[in-house]
């Protein structure tokens, strides 16, 4: 079996996990796991780990290839979605058999985060759209933090923070809106 990146050189037979044996380039890196492989290591390994936040600086990923590529077991093109969760690369998947393509240390990112027993979600409607919803929303606090000035912004959000779980909110609110409004008359 050839890699998908490199096309020239064999994949090498490799344990990337207790009971998941993978195919992983010896020059780029780039690991396949068939989806039988992947499917037989998730029902071994259990529960899915709760997700490890990225406080820790993490691997670095290799190059997010954006070339093609097709899948070495049934021939069909690899669909990629983003990983999302502060994780900035994207991950290739056949569509037909379930073939998974990594490449250079992913693995080991979402491993190190505890998303390496969630793949097959990642590619589900449910995930790509939360990551819409998150891209949404700090592009909006990107805006926010633009029109106001860093310093306002970190104010801002420090207070907003700060009251975000206090039971009478709305009166915090309706002081802001009167106050404001008395002090432009």
């Amino acid at each position: 079996m050839k890699c998908l990146l490199c096309k020239n050189i064999n994949l090498e037979k490799t344990d990337i996990d207790d009971n998941l044996t993978a195919r992983k380039c010896p020059d780029c890196g780039g690991i396949w796991i068939q989806a039988k492989a992947y499917w037989k290591w998730i029902k071994y390994h259990g529960n899915i780990h709760p997700e490890k936040s990225a406080a820790e600086p993490a691997l670095s990923a290799g190059t997010d290839s954006v070339q093609i590529k097709i899948c070495p077991d049934c021939g069909h093109f690899l669909t990629k979605r983003k990983v999302g969760h502060g994780i900035a690369f994207h991950i290739d998947r056949c569509q037909c058999c379930g073939g998974i393509w990594l490449d250079k240390n992913e693995w080991e990112i979402l491993k190190s985060r505890n998303l390496h027993d969630e793949i097959h979600f990642i590619f589900s409607r449910e995930w790509q759209e939360e990551i819409i919803n998150e891209e949404k929303k700090a592009a909006y606090e990107r805006e926010v933090e633009k029109i106001i000035g860093i310093e306002d912004y970190k104010y801002l959000k420090s207070f907003a923070d700060k009251y975000r779980h206090f039971p009478r909110r709305d009166v915090i609110l309706a002081y802001l809106q009167h106050h404001l409004a008395e002090t432009e008359e």
